[in-house]
């Protein structure tokens, strides 16, 4: 699973829940006990300013979900 890179706008998902919860995704994978695709269908992200593009945000964990289905 590679690093995403998500556009920062005026407002967004809040960049740290967003990158704690793409890190806490990495090392669960990482170890073997990846999480239920359909956990990461709504995480809960707060809006805030300057914050994460949430359309990128959105089409990254479902891309996630989908090849977590497929594995």
């Amino acid at each position: 699973m590679e690093n995403p890179f998500f556009s920062v706008r005026f407002r967004g998902y809040d960049r740290a829940q967003v990158d704690r919860a793409v890190a806490r995704i990495r090392r669960a994978t990482e170890a073997g006990a990846p999480p239920h695709p359909d956990s990461l269908a709504d995480l809960g992200f707060q809006m805030t300013l300057r914050g994460y593009d949430t359309r990128e945000v959105d089409e990254y964990f479902t891309e996630v979900a989908r090849s977590l289905r497929g594995s």
